[in-house]
């Protein structure tokens, strides 16, 4: 493939293609009757235009992901509001003991920015090798592999422990 100086608004570009595919090229010259190039041009606008509609895709999951969680974190909120107001209308259950039933003291730590964890293996009871964690959010967490940041469900991931300090 070769790509020459622009002339005017168009730029010239040179493909090389296979023979099977500059014959199926020709034919659908033969039956559309538009010439090669138009047809080149619009197979590259399809392709493009794919792309476009996954990165939209995957950039409305992410808003809607993102939305769910902050109606989950409000909603949690307003749970752990509700029950303290409980406990602060009703005196009988101002003793400790009480205090603990109606509001539990989580026993698990959260997920935190330089925690190592390990990532469950797809289809798989086996665990990967440990990771660092490098980005969390109230379902998710991003760790740092080989290959770069992958996001995971914090489901997926068994705490390790925390990477040292330097």
């Amino acid at each position: 493939m070769k790509c020459s100086k622009p002339q005017g608004q168009y730029h010239q570009l040179t493909i090389e293609l296979s023979g099977e595919l500059y014959t199926a090229l020709l034919e659908q010259v033969k039956i559309t009757g538009k010439t090669e190039t138009d047809l080149v041009v619009e197979g590259l606008q399809q392709v493009l235009k794919q792309t476009d509609d996954k990165k939209a895709e995957k950039d409305r999951f992410t808003i809607l992901e993102a939305n769910l969680e902050k109606k989950l974190k409000q909603y949690v909120d307003s749970l752990i509001k509700d029950r303290q107001s409980n406990v602060a209308a009703n005196p009988e259950i101002s003793d400790r003991k009480s205090f603990e039933r109606v509001l539990p003291i989580p026993t698990i730590q959260p997920l935190q920015v330089g925690d190592l964890v390990l990532v469950l293996e797809p289809d798989s009871p086996y665990y990967m090798t440990k990771l660092l964690v490098i980005r969390t959010s109230l379902i998710r967490a991003t760790v740092d592999t080989d290959t770069g940041e992958k996001t995971f469900l914090k489901r997926d991931l068994r705490f390790v422990e925390s990477a040292p300090k330097q």
